[in-house]
């Protein structure tokens, strides 16, 4: 069963049951439509793939940059792979969605939210209840409530939020061990960032890049981005995608001199934008 964000972000909450951490997470429905979805050891045959390149470049890798997340708990598993094949890194996690708010509207009755005051799980007497709407609520006029219920609220959500009325937290997992060297930030990658502008070693998008959630024109955007990211020459970038079987069709890229891409590895087919990474030019 579910338990309410109260109770997730409570230090009553057993931080070691991942079972429990990522039911709470696969429940929340963000405003793009996405949901926070992510399982234990998803990329560990990358891992197995790729071990000896990341070993021999364990000296020059210091910081690393892990795109589109969700709740960060294969992040935690990025930074344990690195430092078991020697190298000491930095990571900057980015999603589109990190910060959320607790907000108590009236004795008995929590919203849990985004900053834009878009709720995420209502807690009724206790009970945790999705506000998002299903297409069976249309045929049995569920819908109505819960579409009456986030019109009404978001408004009163958003001003509690901007009075400080709200317990602010993150929606990352709670299984970050203490001095783990992860930075997390709430970032799109369609967008250019400049504070992450030639910072990285090793960039790593996985499930994010792919013509399931892009167009072919987004994700040329997006490999620019993730070009400009890049330290320069021999920082590489790691791409790749689950399938609905579990498997990992990933492809591990290094920057050439000449602004670039070249294969190092590749899982299975190697990533389906593999051709996007190797046809691009800088302009």
């Amino acid at each position: 069963m579910t338990v309410s964000a109260r109770k997730f972000y409570s230090a009553n909450f057993n931080a070691a049951d991942l079972a429990a951490e990522s039911a709470f997470f696969s429940r929340l429905k963000m405003r793009n439509g996405t949901f926070k979805l992510t399982q234990v050891s998803r990329f560990r045959e990358l891992e197995v793939a790729f071990r000896s390149i990341i070993m021999d470049r364990a000296h020059s890798l210091h910081q690393v940059l892990d795109v589109g997340v969700s709740t960060g708990l294969t992040t935690v598993e990025l930074a344990h792979f690195l430092k078991d094949c020697g190298a000491t890194v930095q990571i900057t996690a980015t999603d589109l969605f990190v910060q959320a708010h607790i907000v108590e509207l009236f004795p008995e009755v929590t919203v849990f939210c985004d900053p834009e005051g878009w709720p995420l799980q209502y807690e009724l007497f206790g009970v945790p209840i999705r506000p998002w709407i299903r297409r069976l609520d249309y045929a049995t006029f569920a819908f109505i409530p819960l579409l009456l219920a986030r019109t009404t609220l978001q408004p009163r959500l958003c001003s509690r939020i901007r009075a400080g009325r709200s317990n602010k937290v993150q929606m990352i997992t709670r299984s970050l061990p203490q001095h783990c060297e992860i930075d997390f930030i709430e970032d799109d990658i369609m967008s250019p960032s400049e504070h992450l502008r030639g910072r990285f070693d090793l960039v790593r998008a996985a499930n994010i890049l792919n013509t399931n959630y892009f167009s072919v024109d987004q994700l040329k955007t997006a490999i620019a981005n993730v070009y400009s990211y890049l330290r320069g020459p021999g920082a590489m970038v790691m791409v790749t995608r689950t399938s609905r079987t579990q498997e990992n069709n990933g492809t591990l890229f290094e920057l050439k001199d000449d602004g670039s891409f070249a294969v190092l590895g590749r899982v299975r087919g190697g990533s389906e934008i593999e051709r996007l990474l190797l046809d691009f030019r800088k302009t």
